[in-house]
């Protein structure tokens, strides 16, 4: 017995035994690994399953590494709104991310939007335009997500010059201003009292989108407050018959997390009353 314990602490057994495991873990391709774990396990449970997150956890074993399992295992915890935890998994995506920072724009995007860390997402997203001007997260360019935040900062006038990068950025492509850079354009001018400004973009965004609700609320409330009381009331009409059409935002998070500005059918229920006299 005294042998065999004298063996197993041996410093060149112990040498072995560390050398050995990772070659054992390495005997599997990173495809059978996402295959076993995730096509054929993780991927068959929804995301807020707890087998989705042990299949993940067993991946990990073999790829601890692997930042697009660290991001997986991240992604449904935002969704759930566990805002801190599911942090914790993507700073370590980030850390295990290729040059490409893909992870960095999928961390600048959810600090954004879903965490509501403004500050935390201008940072990541300065890194991201330095290297990449042009760069894209969520069909939307870094320099949008950045003037989004910087909104939600009130700092109106630095939001509307990154905008205006933003809606230029691939004019030269041929690819139009996407309606909600124009929408929250305008938003940068509402919020500063520019009312003629502000319905100016809205008109713009709306010339893409005619039945954006959230647009025709607030240029409803911009012509309120330029004493155009009639206009108004007809524009609130249109903008609650469209949200209640579900003719809203259209990003695909928004069904779980607000956008910036994002209305509710309250709000529009107040101002037409409140336009209507009622």
């Amino acid at each position: 017995m005294r042998k065999i314990l004298s063996s197993l602490i041996n410093p060149r057994v112990i040498i072995m035994v560390i050398l050995i495991i990772p070659n054992l873990f390495q005997s599997q391709t990173k495809k059978e690994i996402y295959d076993k774990y995730l096509k054929n396990g993780a991927y068959k449970y929804s995301y807020f399953h707890t087998k989705y997150q042990q299949y993940l956890d067993s991946a990990l074993i073999y790829l601890p590494n692997d930042a697009f399992l660290w991001q997986q295992k991240a992604m449904p915890l935002f969704k759930s709104k566990k805002y801190e935890l599911g942090m914790k998994y993507l700073d370590n995506a980030v850390k295990n991310d290729d040059e490409y920072s893909s992870m960095l724009s999928y961390r600048a995007f959810i600090k954004c939007i879903f965490q509501k860390d403004y500050g935390g997402a201008i940072a990541d997203l300065d890194v991201l335009i330095k290297k990449y001007p042009k760069g894209i997260i969520m069909d939307h360019s870094y320099v949008f997500y950045k003037a989004l935040s910087q909104i939600q900062l009130n700092k109106y006038q630095e939001a509307e010059s990154n905008l205006k990068i933003s809606t230029n950025l691939f004019i030269q492509n041929g690819i139009e201003s996407h309606f909600l850079e124009l929408f929250y354009l305008g938003i940068t001018f509402y919020e500063r009292e520019n009312y003629d400004e502000a319905i100016k973009y809205f008109d713009e965004s709306l010339k893409q989108n005619p039945k954006f609700s959230d647009c025709q609320y607030y240029k409803a409330l911009s012509l309120y407050y330029l004493k155009r009381k009639p206009e108004a009331l007809e524009i609130i009409k249109k903008a609650q018959e469209n949200f209640l059409n579900g003719d809203t935002i259209t990003e695909d998070n928004r069904f779980y997390e607000d956008y910036p500005y994002q209305i509710k059918k309250w709000m529009l229920q107040n101002w037409v009353e409140l336009l209507s006299g009622k």
